[in-house]
């Protein structure tokens, strides 16, 4: 072990677990064990009379370290708040009846799944159906009387040399396992089991679940009728689907003849489709595929008589998240706004966008990207996480321009500890003179008035595409607690920022555009923020993960840096990611072999002779989108050139290193340790 090394580790372990880098336990600034203290409500839904509310609360458990949820049920019309009976794990959104009397979720109770029936109100189930695996998207049908989900059913596989019997086996090594599949393995899920995701129909007066498809394609939801008879899916179920990532075929599925047909495509992506009051059009979310490493996603309508496709939002520039009918001409439809969720409906005759709602999602935790779902009554009642500068997320109803908060879950959280002050900026990149958004995190002792200057992170996003913005996050507002200036921003490629602002690193990432964006965040900070232009720090995860190495194979401002789970060399991660299928043919125009040099000039390892900056890598084990491979690919490239480095090797993690509440604490306090040894 080297002396860095040594030095480090001593420095984590010295103090009380639950002093650890924290200075004074009764500070009123949030720490470290606060991550167990985190609550935010989440995953609206609302009964199609608009009385009943349901939502998801999330709450750390310090016990099992885990995220918890629970299911929360309110009464619109006396303000009352109940919760689902605890005996059962509860997944997914409630599937209400167009009558609002009843719901239907899915169920777990111990190994056993079922779909469970509800009472409008009721605490407890009023049926409980039993299903062989989890039952997902589960979808009335038009008159009440049936329901249809996606359920996995395994299938044996067929392998090239079979296994012995294993009363024969005994205590023999333990069998190999054959890969054969073009997609085998995916991040978060590990080694993909074999089977796939199949059709079901549920009769609900007799309790009789009918499968409906058997083949060898996965039919995922969202599931939506057009009659009492027939539903719509998008999906591939074709041959080589696989090489085919973005088309998408629109599926129509017979239930009484269990027959399944394409309605169309149109050669590119086709998602969520979602059919109109009278099922005569189908709404979906997606574009032509064109090539690009990004394209803006509009809300396309279907006539089912005609076969003709509208695209209803070409000339609003911003991609679309999700919609919901309100009614025949209206949908009601989520995007990104320069950082801030927005809710719109949009009228179909004449294209005309209404905002409906602002400040939408807060429920990524950790740091502050987008999310969110949000629901709509019949007559137009909108529910959604609502996010905040000072608080993580709760919902919000609005209804007759009037919106209230209906849950009350992060005060646990905020009211003994003081939320760092947060101030929204605007720049201007000195590559190319156009204004950037960025967010300032301030230590509770800041002071414009005094002479003091503070050490700074630069804090940047993953993606490329997706967005930071005003909604609070634990990681940064962990650091300025520290004593830390807290900056991020949206860098070109972020989404949120219309198509050609996104697609300005189109098959061109990272690059000199990206390095002056983030650094002229910096230049602002240090002019505007009393930041200390000697305690410079930079990190970040993912797509933040390449770009921090990428800044410190450019300049040697930053005293040290933390590279999380990154891109280091984009020609192994072709052949190491599940994304490879989608990263050689939308992120570059060919393969390593095709165009090596384009996979070399794009690469940190590329320069890795250039850094002088201390570099701590951070990956979780478990990561199969940017593989741990790729981190310790720098530092080894590091420790060749002599450069400090550390490697912190993420044990049982996938690409979401900071999925549980100590993982949060974790990271802090590594970049806590890592930057105070240099500050």
């Amino acid at each position: 072990m080297t002396r860095t090394t040594t030095s480090l580790l001593i420095l984590l372990l010295i103090a009380p677990l639950d002093n650890m880098l924290w200075g004074q336990t009764e500070s009123t600034s949030l720490s470290g064990p606060d991550v167990f203290n985190v609550s935010y409500a989440d995953s609206p839904c609302i009964s199609p009379d608009g009385r009943w509310i349901s939502y998801t609360h999330v709450k750390a458990n310090r016990d099992n370290d885990r995220f918890e949820r629970s299911f929360a049920l309110y009464d619109t019309t006396v303000s009352d708040l109940a919760t689902l009976q605890e005996k059962y794990s509860f997944t997914g959104k409630p599937a209400w009846t167009s009558d609002s009397r009843q719901f239907a979720i899915t169920a777990r109770l111990r190994e056993q799944h079922f779909i469970a029936l509800f009472d409008a109100g009721r605490r407890k189930p009023t049926s409980l159906i039993p299903t062989d695996a989890a039952a997902e998207h589960l979808t009335w049908s038009r008159d009440d009387e049936q329901l249809i989900y996606g359920s996995f059913v395994k299938k044996p596989q067929e392998r090239l040399v079979k296994l012995p019997a294993k009363e024969e086996v005994k205590d023999w090594a333990p069998p190999v396992i054959e890969i054969d599949r073009t997609i085998y393995r995916r991040d978060g899920k590990g080694y993909l089991r074999h089977g796939n995701t199949q059709l079901f129909h549920l009769d609900v007066a007799s309790k009789t679940i009918t499968q409906l498809t058997s083949d060898k394609y996965d039919h995922p939801g969202p599931y939506s009728w057009i009659d009492e008879t027939q539903f719509v899916f998008a999906a591939t179920l074709y041959e080589g689907w696989e090489h085919e990532p973005r088309n998408d075929h629109i599926y129509l599925v017979d239930v009484p003849t269990k027959t399944v047909s394409a309605v169309t495509n149109f050669g590119g992506v086709m998602s969520h489709p979602s059919a109109s009051p009278s099922g005569n059009s189908v709404a979906f979310l997606g574009y032509v595929d064109k090539g690009h490493s990004y394209q803006q996603t509009d809300l396309h309508v279907l006539n089912l008589d005609s076969g003709t496709i509208v695209n209803h939002t070409r000339e609003f520039d911003r991609s679309i998240n999700s919609h919901t009918w309100l009614d025949e001409d209206t949908l009601y439809l989520q995007f990104d706004d320069h950082g801030v969720g927005k809710i719109g409906s949009l009228a179909l005759s004449t294209h005309e966008m209404t905002e409906q709602a602002s400040d939408v999602g807060g429920i990524s935790i950790g740091r502050p990207y987008q999310g969110g779902t949000f629901s709509v009554s019949v007559k137009g009642d909108l529910v959604f996480p609502e996010a905040a500068l000072d608080r993580p997320a709760e919902i919000a109803l609005i209804k007759a321009d009037n919106k209230q908060l209906i849950s009350n879950v992060t005060t646990e959280l905020t009211r003994e500890r003081t939320v760092c002050p947060v101030e929204r900026f605007t720049y201007k990149s000195s590559f190319d003179n156009r204004p950037i958004d960025g967010w300032a995190v301030f230590p509770p002792d800041f002071d414009r008035t005094e002479q003091k200057k503070y050490p700074l992170i630069l804090e940047i996003h993953g993606g490329p595409f997706a967005n930071y913005g005003s909604r609070f996050a634990m990681e940064p507002q962990l650091y300025a607690s520290l004593g830390f200036i807290v900056v991020y921003s949206n860098p070109r490629g972020s989404t949120g920022y219309g198509e050609e602002f996104a697609q300005l690193i189109d098959k061109d990432y990272p690059q000199e555009g990206d390095f002056q964006d983030l650094m002229s965040a910096v230049d602002y900070s240090i002019e505007h923020f009393q930041a200390d232009e000697d305690r410079l720090y930079v990190t970040g995860g993912s797509g933040g993960g390449i770009l921090t190495a990428w800044l410190v194979c450019k300049t040697d401002r930053f005293k040290a840096a933390i590279s999380q789970k990154p891109v280091i060399n984009w020609e192994t991660l072709a052949y190491t990611s599940d994304g490879y299928l989608y990263f050689t043919k939308y992120w570059f125009d060919g393969t390593p072999t095709q165009v090596p040099e384009e996979y070399r000039r794009r690469s940190p390892l590329s320069y890795v002779d250039k850094v002088t900056t201390p570099t701590m890598l951070m990956t979780g084990e478990q990561d199969w989108r940017t593989p741990i491979t790729e981190a310790e690919q720098f530092y080894q490239g590091l420790k060749l050139n002599k450069v400090d480095t550390v490697l912190i090797r993420v044990p049982d993690s996938s690409h979401s290193i900071a999925a549980r509440p100590s993982r949060i604490w974790m990271k802090v306090n590594y970049v806590n340790a890592w930057f105070n040894k240099y500050r």
